[in-house]
């Protein structure tokens, strides 16, 4: 993956219109606001939803996400309109938990205290809980505030989809850099398993794939002059984040987004994706889950093209355009256009970066494929099998 930062480009795509960048941003950074969706996959998908809730309810419901740039850990247990749980700051650890408790409505609106070690309301979550039929798992999203004060800041947090049994556990790990003389800030985490098998070489190859994405953009910022810097403006950054799709004793999938900015009318955002099979010890590919000779991108393709097709704009009825008229090729059946993929308790969910089957302001976009409608192909006896059970 190679970061070609010509300054011209740069000055030429900063006279784009702000308002635009600004919108598109919020798509693409937390991707929560997902367009309609047939009710077809939605049926499909209904009983393996019923279970996760009763599970939601007996264990808790795990999310990552932040509050304005502070970065958090979250665990709510939903009992009919009752919240409860705790959370803590990345930077803090969980002997520093936070109490929560609060409502929720049918809707999913909520309203959330939380209470410090001393008894007293540190702050309060006012949001919703959303279930996007597109997603692994449940999103908050909405506004914190402390006690008494005018303005709140904005919440974001995606539910982690981890169910191990084993004693396999996740820690979060970091990396911090900053240059100084280049005005550059590099910032990325990633997960970190223990306990159980196999589980060295699942750490090894999400640790240089991580690296490796970073060293390359540090390369191309590094390099650049005195006199390439004066073009470009103070503030660039590399930003590497991940959600858990998916993870039980047998199977891990995780879905990284790596957003990036060195001047022009926006960030830029893409992602790239691990599902590694904890049994057999090895990183699987998407050819590997189906029957030999299987014309899986071609049952993928299909699905991913009708239903980006029918996507509608979140607040009309106005169609969103996507993967047709300049963008018809980033969702036809080819490898390329599918390399991003995650196993998820629904289906199998591929991602389409900005600008693949769609403009950049749209964000980038989200399918599962149901299992339903792969189990003709998948493999009896692949990774994926007992999601056909």
């Amino acid at each position: 993956m190679k970061f070609k930062i010509s300054v011209q480009a740069v000055v030429i795509s900063s006279l784009l219109t702000f308002a635009w960048a600004s919108n598109a941003r919020n798509s693409n950074a937390h991707a929560v606001e997902n367009p309609k969706r047939t009710e077809e996959s939605k049926d499909l998908n209904a009983h393996q939803s019923n279970a996760h809730s009763a599970m939601q309810e007996a264990t808790g419901t795990r999310f990552k996400g932040s509050i304005a740039q502070a970065k958090f850990e979250m665990t709510l247990r939903r009992q009919g309109d009752e919240l409860s749980g705790s959370y803590f700051y990345a930077k803090s650890t969980s002997a520093n938990a936070l109490t929560l408790r609060g409502k929720i409505d049918a809707s999913g609106t909520f309203t959330m205290q939380e209470i410090d070690a001393s008894g007293k309301q540190a702050g309060e979550f006012k949001g919703n809980w959303k279930d996007d039929p597109n997603q692994s798992g449940a999103s908050l999203e909405g506004e914190w505030r402390k006690p008494n004060a005018r303005e709140g800041q904005f919440f974001l947090a995606s539910e982690q989809m981890v169910s191990f049994t084993n004693g396999t556990q996740i820690t979060n790990k970091q990396i911090k850099e900053s240059f100084k003389a280049k005005r550059l800030d590099v910032t990325a985490e990633y997960p970190e398993l223990t306990g159980g098998p196999n589980v060295s070489g699942f750490n090894q190859i999400v640790k240089t794939r991580v690296t490796k994405v970073i060293n390359e953009f540090k390369k191309e910022v590094l390099a650049m002059t005195a006199e390439d810097l004066k073009m470009l403006p103070a503030g660039m950054y590399i930003e590497i984040s991940y959600d858990i799709d998916y993870a039980d004793n047998d199977l891990i999938s995780v879905r990284f987004l790596e957003s990036t900015f060195t001047g022009g009318a926006h960030p830029n955002y893409q992602y790239f994706t691990i599902t590694y099979d904890l049994k057999t010890g090895k990183e699987l590919k998407l050819a590997e889950l189906f029957k030999p000779g299987a014309s899986y991108l071609e049952t993928v393709s299909a699905y991913a093209i009708k239903d980006l097709q029918s996507r509608k704009m979140p607040d009309s009825d106005e169609n969103m355009g996507l993967a047709q008229d300049g963008f018809d090729e980033g969702a036809t059946p080819k490898a390329e256009n599918y390399l991003r993929w995650n196993s998820t308790k629904k289906g199998l969910m591929f991602t389409f970066d900005p600008y693949q089957v769609g403009p950049y302001a749209a964000g980038s976009q989200f399918v599962i494929v149901p299992y339903a409608k792969l189990k003709e192909i998948i493999k009896p006896d692949g990774a994926l099998a007992k999601m056909m059970k």
